[in-house]
């Protein structure tokens, strides 16, 4: 306080005595300032000082009383230090010293050293260097969004204008490096000897080096002659004359450069070449195109769409003409390839009662061998599309599901398409229930009612005759409804009667009949003659009605065996769960020879046949005999409880593991067939040991029935095993001995033979083997497979995948990747040792996408080595 009154009265005073000493103080003004450094008013404690607006300081010339005052700023001024604060009325300057402050509206500098000059409204600041020659207490300067530190600067707070040396600023991602800055405005700066780069180290690891540039905040730098320079070392060979970095908080329309490569069979090329296009806030569209000079080319087209809380999704198509060989030889040969890849994805927020979904991935059986770069792709006989829709209405029992699928084998080119799949279904309906009742329910209130229908329209043929296909004649189609009505009663806690009746329509579009040709040749040394099947195009409905009573119960039967107090092993508890079902089906419906069972004659034999075979839905049931079966099953559950440790309380405390988790036996008995009345009896089982670290599968399969010399199975017992698998998985990782050691983290000790390994690394171990004898050959098949991944550094990663095919007696695909961070740079190394699709690939470059093109690549691809 008594410093802020000293300072006050000393400004009261000199503006009352200046017109008078006006020519002594000027002289004594410049003693003062080169005695600065040495001479300082010691503050208690730092205060705040304002500089009021119209305070000004006069000179003795006249001025005309009729002009306005001209303030020396717009609004208050502060500023405050923790050493000094000294004052030059004549130069209109104020000197801080040491953590100074100024505060001039929006705009804010802290620094060691601020000089102000109030006539000028502009400011020079600078820091100072500590004992080890590092610069600390350096200036900081915001304004507004716009912040950076430097070594020395100076800022008019009228026109914005300023020099900056030795600043670094980050701009989306990157950052520039500047020995001197001129800032024009907010927005346009001007800068020399500057460094762009994305290492965010105070001296990075690569820049490009811009002589000079222009930089345009938050949109581009526009460099003249540049070079790049990679640990100091200056790349002048990867130089150009001009360079432009645009950078932006909103994406924008830009060229995408290609990558430079070769192949042996198709030659030099660029790929990926071509340009990007943000069309809006909501979707964008990439065009990129390869070209070989052998004058194989391919064209790319993706777009991205995205509606928040809506939907998202990505949509590609591509397209090859390939060429291989010399023309005019016999190996010239041209390939057209295309695909198509859909993704969609509603989000679950967007609507209740109405989904869509789209995973589409359809392309020529040859378009990934032929161009594909990933190994994945390459390998994948097999895919799969669908598209699918779903509508249900509020307080309504009924819904609408629509679905187109695709299913493509690369190896046989077959495909198999469903276009489309509708179906209408209504839930279960308690007609005879009042609405609302849930108790003291009679026998009429669980009686059920659903309904189902649906249409279909499918085909299975080969990639070459799908666009030639009839839709009329190669397109099954056709049109089925169920209408089951079921009830059940609980005729003790575990014993449940459950009849049903059911009525069941289809609607065929065509069918066939069949006659034998004897005058059809079927080549030298056949028999002649032939089946001819004739198909008839008409609609034609049939329909079956069938009623059902089935008993079963279910109950669950507990075993505990508990151990002596001295055993770790408490209690042993095993779990069985019979399940015994008796079904009838009486003889009602629609006789089978109204439908079915036409016969055509092949000399004196008669063979039977449906006219609606091979028409989607099958049939519509039969009624030409009564049907009853017993169905047996049995499944077992055998967990352990094993004592760990006393608590605090001196209760003991327990751990369960599961031992088994399923061992399960079923079979069924048909009790109206004249033969073979028992199905083979299947086992299956699984359980998880050491901490789930191993998961073991496996099954088989006996047929009770011997065979014949023909293979064919006979009214004899004498069990077979037809059937028998097994699987076993080992998981293994790092985070396994994390948990241990958390767990243990209360000791004290530890064991010196113990050596702390915390890089983390994960590695898998599958193995199957399979046995099947259906007749008096047996085939044995066992597989091998190995993946995992591990860090000999925080900074290398390794990943694997191969395998064994002991059938095959060779290794499976294989491959290894190889993966060094290097701070802003990565480096890899990708290689498929051996086999079809070997190759490699070698690559360093920038981690950011912002310089991605700033890169060294070396590849040899799986196509330069095949055939």
């Amino acid at each position: 306080m008594q410093l802020k009154l000293v300072q006050t009265v000393f400004i009261t005073c000199m503006l009352t005595i200046m017109p008078l000493v006006l020519l002594a103080q000027n002289s004594e003004t410049e003693k003062t300032q080169n005695k600065f450094q040495q001479t300082n008013v010691q503050l208690e404690k730092p205060e705040l000082v304002k500089l009021d607006q119209k305070k000004v300081v006069r000179d003795s010339i006249q001025v005309d009383s009729t002009k306005k005052e001209k303030l020396l700023f717009e609004t208050t001024v502060q500023y405050s230090s923790d050493d000094s604060i000294r004052f030059s009325l004549t130069n209109q300057k104020v000197f801080l010293s040491n953590n100074a402050f100024v505060k001039y509206g929006n705009t804010e500098l802290k620094a060691y050293y601020v000089e102000l000059d109030l006539a000028k409204k502009e400011a020079f600041a600078y820091g100072i260097q500590d004992s080890t020659g590092n610069f600390i207490h350096t200036p900081e300067f915001k304004d507004g969004a716009e912040e950076f530190k430097c070594k020395k600067l100076r800022y008019n707070f009228d026109t914005g204008k300023g020099l900056v040396y030795e600043v670094i600023t980050e701009q989306e991602g990157g950052f520039v490096h500047s020995e001197k800055t001129k800032r024009v405005d907010e927005k346009t700066f001007f800068l020399r000897n500057g460094k762009y780069t994305t290492c965010d180290h105070e001296h990075p690891h690569f820049y490009v080096k811009m002589t000079k540039a222009k930089m345009i905040k938050d949109e581009k730098i526009v460099a003249g002659p540049s070079y790049v320079v990679i640990e100091d070392v200056p790349l002048y060979f990867v130089g150009l004359p001009f360079a432009m970095f645009p950078f932006s908080s909103s994406y924008s329309s830009g060229i995408i450069l290609p990558s430079y490569g070769e192949e042996k069979n198709r030659g030099f090329n660029l790929r990926g070449g071509g340009y990007y296009w943000a069309i809006n806030d909501y979707m964008d569209l990439s065009l990129t195109g390869d070209i070989f000079t052998n004058g194989s080319w391919g064209t790319y087209v993706k777009t991205n769409y995205k509606k928040r809380y809506k939907f998202g999704g990505n949509l590609s198509g591509e397209y090859h003409k390939n060429k291989y060989g010399d023309k005019g030889l016999d190996d010239y040969r041209e390939t057209t390839d295309f695909a198509v890849r859909w993704r969609h994805a509603q989000d679950p927020k967007a609507n209740p009662y109405r989904t869509f979904s789209a995973s589409v991935n359809f392309s020529t059986s040859n378009n990934d061998r032929n161009n594909s770069q990933s190994i994945q792709r390459i390998t994948n006989n097999q895919k799969q599309s669908s598209i699918s829709y779903s509508r249900k209405w509020a307080d309504s029992p009924f819904s609408l599901n629509a679905n187109l699928s695709h299913s493509q084998n690369s190896r046989d080119t077959s495909i198999a398409l469903t276009l489309p799949n509708l179906s209408v279904t209504m839930d279960q309906i308690y007609p005879f229930r009042k609405k609302g009742k849930s108790s003291d329910l009679r026998w009429w209130d669980n009686i059920g009612v659903r309904y189902s229908s649906s249409m279909t329209n499918t085909i299975n043929t080969k990639e070459s005759k799908l666009m030639s296909s009839s839709l009329r004649k190669d397109w099954n189609n056709g049109y089925k409804h169920d209408i089951p009505i079921s009830t059940k009663f609980k005729l003790t806690r575990d014993l449940t009667l459950s009849p049903n009746i059911s009525y069941k329509g289809v609607l065929y579009t065509r069918s066939i009949h069949k006659k034998w040709d004897p005058s059809f040749n079927n080549g030298v040394g056949k028999t002649p003659g032939k089946v001819i099947n004739d198909t008839i195009q008409k609609f034609t409905y049939v329909h079956n009605y069938s009623t059902s009573l089935s008993l079963s119960i279910n109950p669950k039967i507990y075993g505990m065996y508990t151990f002596k107090e001295t055993s770790k092993l408490a209690f042993l508890r095993h779990v069985m769960t019979p399940g015994i079902s008796v079904s009838y089906t009486p003889k009602v419906g629609v006789n089978n020879d109204k439908y079915y069972n036409k016969t055509y004659k092949i000399g004196e034999k008669e063979y039977s046949y449906s006219i609606f075979e091979g028409a989607p839905y099958g049939g519509v049931g039969s009624a030409s005999r009564e049907a009853g079966s017993i169905n047996l099953s049995l499944d077992n559950n055998v967990e352990a409880k094993f004592r760990t440790a006393n608590d605090t309380t001196g209760n003991e405390e327990f751990k369960k593991v599961k031992i088994l988790e399923s061992l399960r036996f079923s079979t069924s008995y048909d009790m109206f067939a004249d033969s073979l009345n028992w199905s083979p009896l299947n086992i299956s089982g699984r359980t998880n040991i050491f901490n789930k670290r191993v998961n073991l599968r496996f099954g088989s399969r006996i047929d009770p029935y011997k065979l014949d010399a023909k293979n064919n199975r006979i009214d004899q017992f004498g069990p077979r095993l037809t059937n028998a698998s097994f699987d076993v998985s080992f998981r293994l990782s790092s985070d396994d001995f994390k948990e241990k050691e958390n767990k243990g983290a209360k000791k004290k000790w530890r064991d010196p033979r113990y050596v702390k390994f915390s890089l983390p690394w994960s590695f898998s171990l599958d193995y199957g083997w399979t046995y099947s004898k259906p007749t008096d050959k047996s085939t044995v098949n066992q597989n091998l497979g190995l993946t995992g991944n591990f860090s000999l550094t925080p900074n290398w990663l390794v990943n694997f995948s191969t395998g064994y095919d002991f059938d095959a007696k060779k290794i499976t695909a294989t491959q290894f990747a190889i993966t060094r961070k290097l701070h802003c740079w990565v480096m890899s190394f990708n290689a498929i040792p051996f086999g079809t699709y070997q190759s490699y690939n070698f690559r360093i470059n920038v981690k950011s996408s912002i310089l991605q093109e700033l890169k060294y690549e070396k590849r040899q691809a799986w196509q330069d080595i095949q055939f």
